[in-house]
C-alpha cells in the first residue's frame, strides 16, 4: 500500500512539473525550462527553415519579405539622435550640440520636429496660413546641399527646372500632370502649402515626411523659391532676396514685393 501511494504521489508530481512546459497560447505566455533565446523577436537572417517555427505563434509571424522592406518610424516618436524641436540663437545651439557640458552628447540641430496638421483640405489651407516663413536663412550651402535632394525626389517629376516636365512623366502616363511650381500662383504661394505637400503629398503625389528630415524640407522649398527667382531674373542668395520680403538671406536683405500667399477660402465643413 506504501508503495501505491508514493507511486500516486509522483505520477502527480511527474503531471504537475510537465504541466510547467506548457506551450503558450491565447493569453497564456507557457512555461519553459531556460528559453536561452529560443523565440527570437528579431528577423533571423541567417535561418532557411520556415519563420514561424521559431517564433511564438501564428498571430505574431511576418514574412520574410514584410521584414526585409524599410519600414517608417512610429508616428509621435522622434527618430534616435535627433532633436525635437526648432532651435534659434546661439546659446540654445551651443547647448544641443553639447557645448553645455564636458560628456555632453551632440545632436543633429533641428532634425525632426513635430507636425501637427491633419491630411485635409482645411489643415491644407491653414497651414499655408500660418507656415509663412522660412526658419532658415538662405545660405549658399543650404541651397548646394537642397539641389541633389529636389533632383531626387522632386525633379523626377516636377522637371529640374520646375515647368513640371520631369523625366518620369515623359516615359509615363499619369492621370494627373505635375505642378509646374514656376507658375505665378505657386511663386505666390505660402511656403506652407510647400511644406504640406511634402508632408502628405497632392493627388497622385505621395508624402516625403520619411525622406526629407525637417531642415531638408525647408531647404527644398529655399530651391524653389531660387528658381523661381531665376525663372523671373531675380536674385536669390545669402546676400540678397529680391523675390519676396519673407525668406531672410543670410548676409543680406529680402527687398522683393510681399507675398500674397492663399486667398482661397477653405471648404466648408460637411453638414452633420
Amino acid at each position: 500500500m506504501k508503495y501505491v501511494l508514493w507511486a500516486i504521489v509522483g505520477i502527480i508530481m511527474f503531471a504537475w512539473l510537465f504541466s510547467l512546459c506548457s506551450p503558450a497560447g491565447g493569453l497564456k505566455t507557457g512555461h519553459e525550462y531556460m528559453p536561452d533565446m529560443v523565440h527570437p523577436v528579431s528577423y533571423e537572417a541567417n535561418l532557411y527553415s520556415a519563420y514561424e517555427w521559431n517564433h511564438w505563434d501564428k498571430e505574431s509571424v511576418k514574412s520574410k519579405a514584410e521584414l526585409s522592406r524599410p519600414r517608417s518610424g512610429v508616428e509621435g516618436t522622434v527618430p534616435r539622435g535627433m532633436t525635437a524641436v526648432y532651435y534659434t540663437g546661439s546659446e540654445a545651439i551651443s547647448a544641443i550640440r553639447g557645448g553645455n557640458a564636458v560628456n555632453a552628447i551632440a545632436a543633429p540641430v533641428n532634425g525632426h520636429a513635430p507636425f501637427y496638421y491633419q491630411n485635409t483640405e482645411a489643415d491644407r489651407y491653414a497651414a499655408e496660413r500660418d507656415m509663412v516663413n522660412n526658419p532658415f536663412p538662405i545660405t549658399k550651402e543650404g541651397l548646394d546641399r537642397a539641389k541633389p535632394l529636389y533632383d531626387i525626389y522632386c525633379g523626377i517629376c516636377h522637371g529640374k527646372d520646375g515647368k513640371g516636365e520631369g523625366d518620369l512623366i515623359k516615359t509615363e502616363k499619369y492621370p494627373a500632370a505635375p505642378k509646374n511650381l514656376l507658375a505665378e500662383d505657386m511663386v505666390a504661394a505660402g511656403n506652407g502649402r510647400f511644406y504640406f505637400a511634402m508632408m502628405y503629398g497632392k493627388n497622385v503625389m505621395g508624402g516625403y515626411s520619411d525622406k526629407l528630415s525637417y531642415e531638408e524640407r525647408w531647404q527644398v522649398i529655399h530651391y524653389i523659391r531660387s528658381m523661381q527667382a531665376a525663372d523671373k531674373q531675380l536674385e536669390y542668395s545669402e546676400k540678397a532676396n529680391t523675390l519676396s520680403n519673407v525668406e531672410k538671406p543670410a548676409n543680406g536683405t529680402a527687398s522683393g514685393p510681399a507675398r500674397a500667399g492663399n486667398t482661397v477660402q477653405p471648404p466648408a465643413p460637411p453638414a452633420n
